[in-house]
């Protein structure tokens, strides 16, 4: 186990967990659980990326759309998915002003689904073809 809650550190305390991103929210859920079961009043989760809404094509291994939390769910209702006091993520402009860069001088497709290439079908279909569903992974 790689995250070890202090109880003493965490007992009655309001807690802001930050982490880099959510994509399907199950580990994100997990932590939280752990930390109100260390002790924490109020645990507020805070993510320095936007939603991830949309599957990189560019070399991320990262899970198909029907498995990314963001994409079929908003805000407040991942928020109660987690078990989160509060949720709030980084804006597309956050995250631009944080890089210092506009927003046309890098890639933002997995969060806004605007890929500055056209993705040819048979990579869509592809790239998941031997990955099981969600349901069928469990």
């Amino acid at each position: 186990m790689k995250l070890m809650p202090i109880k003493e550190a965490l007992a009655g305390k309001r807690v802001v967990m930050v982490d880099d991103s959510i994509v399907r929210g199950t580990t994100t859920g997990q932590i939280v659980k752990m930390l109100f079961d260390a002790g924490a009043a109020d645990v507020h989760v805070r993510i320095t990326a936007p939603p991830i809404t949309h599957p990189c094509f560019y070399g991320i291994d990262m899970a198909d759309q029907s498995q990314l939390v963001a994409a079929h769910l908003s805000v407040e209702q991942i928020r109660t998915l987690i078990g989160a006091t509060s949720l709030g993520y980084l804006s597309i402009d956050g995250l631009s002003r944080a890089v210092g860069l506009n927003r046309d001088q890098f890639c933002l497709a997995c969060f806004d689904g605007k890929y500055p290439i056209p993705i040819p079908n048979q990579v869509k279909m592809s790239k998941f073809a031997l990955e099981l569903p969600l349901a069928e992974a469990r």
